[in-house]
């Protein structure tokens, strides 16, 4: 089933990176995204990574907003890593298991949320693990949009504990 938004507000909170934020109201509620980047009718915010151990993979979550018609998130890269894929979970015989996925889909006038438990762009072979607070710079490939620039910002990871 798709979603339909209605824009309720557009809040300029500043161009620092020529980020803003936009507030949809979709089945009465209001979700917020920090637009990092358009691509035509594609806007693409809330980029976050994660990274857990040194030599370990990172994950990207975003959002994607269409105000268009049906895409597809096809490829993403960085400098940062020596490969990245897109991934989804899934269970399997009741055991949580990532695979790669060859797209995702981004349905038309609706939000696609790339996020832990769901679709996440995995980033593979980084050498150096990024600092929180820190960018980590990402080329997302739709296949009707085409490439647009993003930079995720390196989070404290969940479940990670406070000393």
């Amino acid at each position: 089933m798709k979603s339909v938004y209605l824009i309720a507000a557009l809040a300029v909170l500043g161009t620092a990176g020529g980020a803003y934020t936009v507030m949809h109201m979709m089945h009465g509620e209001h979700h917020e995204m920090t637009v990092q980047a358009k691509a035509g009718q594609l806007s693409i915010g809330n980029a976050t990574a994660r990274f857990l151990i040194e030599g370990r993979p990172g994950a990207v979550f975003l959002s994607i907003d269409n105000n268009g018609s049906d895409d597809k998130l096809i490829a993403a890269s960085s400098v940062e890593a020596g490969r990245v894929e897109l991934h989804t979970h899934s269970m399997d015989n009741g055991v949580m298991k990532m695979r790669a996925v060859e797209a995702i889909e981004i349905p038309a006038n609706s939000r696609t949320e790339l996020k832990s438990g769901g679709y996440h762009i995995m980033m593979f072979d980084v050498e150096t693990m990024p600092e929180k607070g820190s960018t980590v710079p990402l080329t997302l490939t739709f296949e009707k949009a085409g490439d647009v620039q993003i930079g995720a910002v390196v989070g404290k990871p969940d479940g990670a504990h406070n000393h």
